[in-house]
């Protein structure tokens, strides 16, 4: 088993959201200029933001490691699904929202289709530093030209926490991020609260960006 899905069993997902992203209420006019066929939505858990793009786009397409957070998903959205095989992965079917459930890095743009739309509010800081290039490579290869992801992120001291939620410091995003287009930040939010305290931190920024591609 490993740490994503012991977390799921434990009931440890204090990342899961109980409503919609503000972030993604305020930017979604951002990142949807008009309105597209789809949006990805990568290490998608059972967030709540799914069934609120479903009604900004005719199809919501997530992918999640643990079957258990796809399952609770479909439950407590009291949403029909069917299940197939989708190469390595399982694909967990609604009219209006699919995800394919197991490891993002076995799911291919052949399989999903292109997408002018991307939301990543909770997966690149679910990655490790020395896999995040390998991760926005892949990440990118589901976008369109001329598509746009919104990017929500946490700096923080990384010797204070050892994360996950792990820090992605802006200026590696520029790093990462800006070979492939036009990077731009829309927001940065002090976010340390009390539990991060107790963990150690002594500060904590959330950061909302904006990719656009050539």
């Amino acid at each position: 088993m490993n740490q994503w899905e012991s977390r799921w069993r434990d009931g440890r997902i204090g990342f899961h959201l109980p409503q919609v992203n503000s972030y993604l209420r305020r930017y979604s006019d951002q990142l949807f200029e008009q309105v597209p066929e789809s949006v990805f939505v990568p290490l998608c858990g059972k967030t709540l933001d799914l069934p609120w793009l479903a009604g900004k786009t005719k199809k919501v397409v997530g992918v999640e490691l643990v079957s258990q957070a796809v399952e609770e998903f479909y439950e407590e959205n009291k949403l029909n699904y069917t299940i197939q095989q989708a190469g390595k992965l399982q694909l967990y079917r609604n009219a209006s929202i699919d995800i394919y459930q197991g490891d993002f890095f076995d799911l291919k743009p052949e399989q999903t289709g292109l997408f002018k739309a991307i939301y990543d509010r909770g997966s690149i800081v679910a990655i490790d530093q020395p896999e995040r290039q390998k991760y926005a490579e892949h990440l990118l290869s589901f976008l369109s030209p001329r598509g746009k992801i919104l990017l929500i992120t946490l700096e923080y001291d990384q010797s204070q926490m050892s994360g996950p939620p792990y820090s992605v410091p802006a200026a590696e995003m520029e790093v990462i991020f800006t070979k492939f287009g036009r990077l731009e930040l829309l927001e940065t939010c002090d976010i340390l609260d009390d539990r991060f305290r107790n963990k150690g931190l002594d500060g904590l920024l959330e950061r909302v960006f904006q990719l656009v591609t050539k």
